[in-house]
């Protein structure tokens, strides 16, 4: 609840590239538990964005896997998810905080989360959200990283559950 006088911070929910173009190995369980995460908090956030990697083997098709009623698709050729159309949805709507999931933590995440941080937005990570298309171990080595950078408090241990596929 925000102080009298004082407005809520504005949070935005950023989720990176979820496309069936990098599922079908150890990273299948993430579309699930980014889209239950989508289905039960995505009313909380001011903003949500679902970033499409677009890459030469699927440019012009629509493997994006998440949805959800607000949420603003970005297509993006790079690493970082920080591109000119994201940067100004999130001026748009006076975002100051970016909570970040998806995928490829050691890629995608960090180049966002240095992006974001450089760009002067707080940012949170989804730990439990995020996930990588080489190996768990990636992902921790990413999560140790991000840890550092943002302070361990800022790695949110949240989203997980047991999948049943």
């Amino acid at each position: 609840m925000a102080e009298k006088g004082r407005e809520a911070m504005k949070k935005a929910l950023l989720i990176t590239d979820v496309q069936e173009d990098f599922l079908g190995n150890t990273l299948d369980y993430i579309e699930t538990l980014c889209q239950k995460y989508l289905d039960e908090h995505g009313h909380e956030y001011d903003l949500i964005i679902l970033t499409h990697w677009v890459h030469e083997d699927n440019r012009g098709e629509d493997t994006l896997l998440l949805h959800h009623d607000k949420a603003v698709v970005v297509e993006k050729t790079t690493y970082s998810a920080l591109t000119p159309e994201v940067r100004d949805h999130l001026e748009k709507a006076r975002i100051e905080e970016v909570h970040l999931a998806g995928v490829d933590s050691e890629t995608t995440i960090l180049a966002t989360m240095f992006a974001l941080t450089d760009s002067g937005y707080k940012v949170k990570i989804l730990q439990r959200l995020c996930g990588s298309y080489f190996t768990h171990g990636s992902n921790a080595m990413a999560m140790k990283v991000m840890g550092q950078v943002l302070g361990h408090e800022n790695i949110l241990n949240v989203g997980g559950a047991r999948v049943w596929m």
